[in-house]
């Protein structure tokens, strides 16, 4: 019994404490399942292209951008599209040689009709709040770190997924029957009977909702921790039992410089090096986007196999390319590596639902909501018991006010 109301004291506590970034990261996350098809239907002026023909090479239109705006520099551009679709170009700031900091730059996206070479629009992904075109990069934002600056948000999310989990052990425990047969009697918690209203409705609803959905509850807090506090905590624990590559992140310090070396090739000449490079390792892959970050002083090469999605599965692979000298300094292939390396690639195909496809993004929008339900009802059935402990207190002091002397 003692050890039944510590589980009580737990759940509760924890719950209370979580609750509002559970809502939060429930909600958010039932949009962004589909952030990408949403935001094409929201900006539409954005996405769609305006001319026909064939697209102009990459290098043209990276020209144009930056002589468009001398302070900037491109960041990121798409090698493919889809017919009448546009180029999202990504860009940073240069730095300014007369203080020797980046430029003030209000957008750091820049969306390019390819046959034509127009600007059609810029955004800053991630700025706040809700005008069409910064809604579901925001909500985005807002889902992984609450928009908290540095490595705050991530710390503080990572933490909150960290108590949901082991608050996934405790609310299955308290589920269990104390009187055998246990599974007979386990089998009525995933219920709702029938004719209970009020707070019992609310209590049927709050537990079975939670024990249908227990597994992928489970594996969303998991992989919430790992995406969150991977350097912090997951990657430390996981070398201790197997080989850890180090992390884009942490290779990339030694690298960082305010003053890039001029790139000796192209994007093109890097998708075509890339392309290269995983023909020599056995694979045909076609490049499809190329990010150059020119203060770590490399080109990031995304491939992926024709005619298939390269979000779905483990994703698609990274070729990292010196900048100047054209060396492979990376590659990060998905199902290769180590036990650890491959445990840490499946942690954002399992959070976002993409490893399976449609059918996954459906069922992460689905827990997302049951998941925003779950810390409402929980908290709605804490207020109610608190509620009605305060009133019997009340009356209980009533009846002893009351009550005649002896």
């Amino acid at each position: 019994m003692i050890g039944r109301q510590i589980l009580v004291f737990l759940h509760r506590y924890v719950g209370l404490a979580i609750a509002v970034f559970m809502v939060v990261a429930g909600l958010t996350g039932s949009l962004i399942a589909f952030r990408d098809e949403l935001d094409v239907w929201l900006n539409p002026d954005l996405f769609q292209a305006r001319s026909a023909g064939p697209p102009l090479p990459v290098e043209e239109i990276v020209a144009r951008i930056e002589q468009n705006d001398p302070r900037l520099l491109v960041s990121q551009v798409p090698l493919q599209s889809e017919p009448g679709s546009s180029y999202a170009i990504g860009v940073l700031p240069r730095v300014d040689p007369a203080i020797g900091r980046p430029f003030q730059l209000d957008y750091n996206q820049v969306f390019v009709d390819p046959a034509s070479g127009d600007i059609l629009g810029q955004r800053k992904t991630g700025a706040c709040c809700f005008e069409r075109k910064q809604l579901m990069p925001f909500l985005y934002v807002v889902h992984n770190n609450l928009m908290l600056p540095g490595r705050w948000g991530n710390w503080l999310m990572g933490g909150v997924a960290l108590l949901w989990a082991i608050d996934c052990f405790v609310a299955i425990m308290l589920t269990f029957p104390r009187s055998r047969p246990f599974f007979e009697r386990w089998r009525q918690a995933f219920l709702v009977r029938r004719g209970t209203n009020g707070q019992r409705l609310v209590l049927d609803i709050h537990r079975a909702s939670g024990l249908w959905f227990w597994c992928l509850l489970l594996m969303l807090a998991i992989t919430g921790v790992s995406l969150n506090l991977a350097d912090e905590l997951v990657r430390p624990l996981l070398s201790q039992v197997s080989t850890v590559t180090p992390s884009p992140r942490e290779q990339g310090r030694s690298r960082f410089t305010l003053r890039p070396p001029v790139p000796t090739f192209t994007y093109t000449q890097a998708a075509a090096r890339a392309e290269a490079d995983m023909t020599a390792r056995g694979m045909a892959m076609k490049a499809f986007e190329v990010a150059y970050l020119a203060y770590y002083k490399v080109y990031i090469v995304s491939l992926a196999e024709p005619g298939r999605d390269p979000e779905e599965g483990l994703g698609h692979p990274h070729i990292y390319l010196d900048s100047v000298s054209g060396e492979v300094v990376r590659a990060d292939i998905p199902g290769q590596g180590s036990a650890g390396d491959i445990f840490l690639q499946w942690q954002l195909p399992l959070h976002s639902g993409r490893i399976v496809g449609l059918p996954g993004q459906i069922l992460i929008a689905v827990s997302g909501v049951a998941v925003s339900v779950l810390a409402v009802l929980g908290v709605i059935l804490w207020w109610r018991k608190r509620r009605a402990r305060v009133q019997r207190a009340h009356w209980a002091a009533e009846g002893a006010a009351t009550a005649p002397a002896s």
